[in-house]
């Protein structure tokens, strides 16, 4: 097959890569390549605008390698996640795994870790092709730390149980900007504010593309506190919304509030048509409300 690797130009390529990793979800019969919400995440991820926000941004497009057939289609991706290198992730079309080997190559040459020329990759445990030419490359697969994808059937439409005087509402509604920050940062255990995303960063999380207000949720306490928030991606093409992220403020664990703006979140997408939501973690907090692991993955690492 004729395929050209050419340069990723983000004016045109976010949107493109995008559709192709929607197309490609479930290709494969089962999850091997990234759903959308994780290519905007980690375009317009809070850590993208801390510090020199420009150069964090050209590093992780300049990351990007963008393989298209005769057609000018595209048929495979590597990225980065975060703007830094030495992990690298792959995805390509069913029928271009004869790929993979030059993408594996394309990553060793530009994605290496700058300060001990490591690198690594995280691979679906039931991609074996991919498995067995990093093994044959010399990596070494690591079980300690894996990644999960778990999945919710929709099923009608959930309650939402919440105490009284709480209710959950969305930034379309008029969400306060440093609540909003303010939540998510102790919801991921940082007490210092000097560590939470600022108003300006989370404007830039609400420009990407796939990012909706409606969907952007919190629990609201009687005194206006924020109590717990979940952001919904919705893939309308797979029929599939996607949590990324869901936290729950230290003081307000343990009372259903993380259940609730889920739920919420849940029946959101129910009316827009999905049929499962899905979350990039294993936690059994997500067992307990009815998700199920459907996908786990490992890193694969060597150093070049």
């Amino acid at each position: 097959m004729n395929v050209q690797l050419r340069v990723y130009n983000p004016d045109v390529d976010f949107l493109r890569v995008r559709d192709f990793l929607s197309e490609t979800y479930q290709a494969f019969g089962k999850p091997l390549n990234w759903r959308i919400e994780r290519w905007n995440w980690a375009r317009y991820h809070p850590m993208m605008f801390d510090g020199d926000a420009a150069s964090n941004i050209r590093l992780w497009e300049e990351a990007v390698g963008l393989w298209e057939n005769a057609e000018g289609e595209i048929v495979g991706v590597v990225n980065v996640e975060m703007p830094r290198y030495g992990e690298a992730y792959v995805h390509r079309r069913p029928g271009y795994d004869f790929l993979l080997d030059e993408m594996i190559a394309y990553a060793e040459a530009n994605l290496l870790d700058r300060d001990d020329n490591s690198l690594s990759f995280f691979v679906c445990e039931r991609d074996a092709p991919f498995q067995e030419l990093l093994r044959e490359r010399g990596y070494q697969q690591h079980t300690d730390y894996p990644g999960y994808d778990s999945e919710f059937v929709i099923e009608g439409r959930p309650e939402v149980k919440l105490p009284e005087g709480f209710v959950v509402q969305s930034m379309a509604e008029g969400g306060d900007l440093a609540l909003r920050c303010k939540v998510q940062g102790l919801g991921f255990d940082h007490p210092d504010p000097a560590e939470w995303t600022t108003p300006e960063e989370y404007e830039q999380v609400q420009q990407a593309p796939d990012y909706r207000p409606e969907l952007d949720l919190y629990a609201r306490a009687p005194d206006g506190e924020y109590a717990s928030c979940c952001i919904v991606w919705y893939d309308a093409r797979n029929r599939m919304g996607i949590f990324e992220p869901v936290c729950t403020h230290p003081a307000y664990r343990r009372m259903g509030m993380g259940r609730a703006v889920m739920m919420e979140g849940v029946r959101r997408i129910t009316a827009l048509g999905a049929k499962t939501a899905q979350v990039g973690s294993g936690l059994t907090f997500y067992e307990a409300i009815g998700f199920r692991k459907i996908c786990v993955s490992y890193r694969w690492s060597k150093v070049i």
